[in-house]
């Protein structure tokens, strides 16, 4: 009978299945700790699920287009072509722009990296997929902190600077500053203290001349206070 052959192929496929959706989940739940190590919006169980979810669909459509004798009857690729604009769409989500930079890029090309992982390996590829989900990890941890070296990508840090008395000139010195480091005037915000002005902006931490800046500060004799915080500005 047709329901039950197609029954004994489910039950003979099922090891198969349960093999690469537990790989998929080993490789989404991999790219998930260093998201989630790194304090991002899709972490742990996103990354697991954006994995495991792309794993199924691609191997839905393997199933869909197989006749029952194995032969391929239509595009195995339809289902998975809808899960790349899917993705797509989840990917633009993380994508917000914050204190005049476009922060999430990195988490939505996570999201379409894993997608992709999952895709290879509910297409039957599972043990390369979990050598992808490593050159994954490591581009992501190693190429990182080669990035500031090489590249020389500003790291920015929000700054508190108290001035007591004639506020211009620092807020003079302040604007070269961020028009030098390209952060936009509109990030610069002011507001009354007791006795004088706090001036509150992003100022980077990485480059000689723009820490230079900030010991510049103390040489004025109207500010008080200079104060960066610990963590950067993503």
């Amino acid at each position: 009978m047709p329901g039950m052959e197609s029954i004994d192929s489910l039950i003979m496929d099922l090891p198969a299945v349960l093999f690469r959706a537990g790989i998929a989940v080993l490789c989404g739940g991999i790219i998930g700790i260093e998201r989630e190590l790194r304090q991002k919006p899709a972490g742990f169980r996103t990354n697991i699920l954006i994995c495991l979810g792309a794993a199924l669909y691609m191997m839905i459509s393997e199933r869909v287009a197989k006749s029952t004798g194995g032969e391929w009857i239509s595009d195995p690729g339809r289902i998975a072509a809808q899960v790349v604009t899917g993705i797509g769409f989840l990917g633009a989500g993380t994508i917000i722009r914050a204190r005049g930079n476009v922060v999430g890029l990195t988490s939505a090309a996570m999201i379409w990296l894993a997608a992709a992982i999952g895709l290879w390996i509910g297409a039957g590829n599972p043990l390369s997929g979990l050598i992808l989900t490593i050159l994954t990890i490591l581009t992501f941890t190693l190429l990182g902190s080669w990035e500031q070296r090489l590249i020389g990508k500003c790291v920015l840090r929000e700054c508190s600077v108290v001035v007591r008395g004639d506020a211009d000139m620092v807020r003079e010195k302040v604007e070269k500053a961020l028009e030098m480091q390209r952060v936009p005037m509109e990030d610069l915000c002011m507001e009354r203290v007791e006795g004088g002005v706090r001036f509150l902006f992003p100022v980077c931490s990485n480059h000689p001349a723009h820490r230079g800046f900030l010991a510049n500060l103390w040489e004025i004799e109207e500010v008080q206070e200079v104060r960066t915080s610990q963590g950067a500005i993503k």
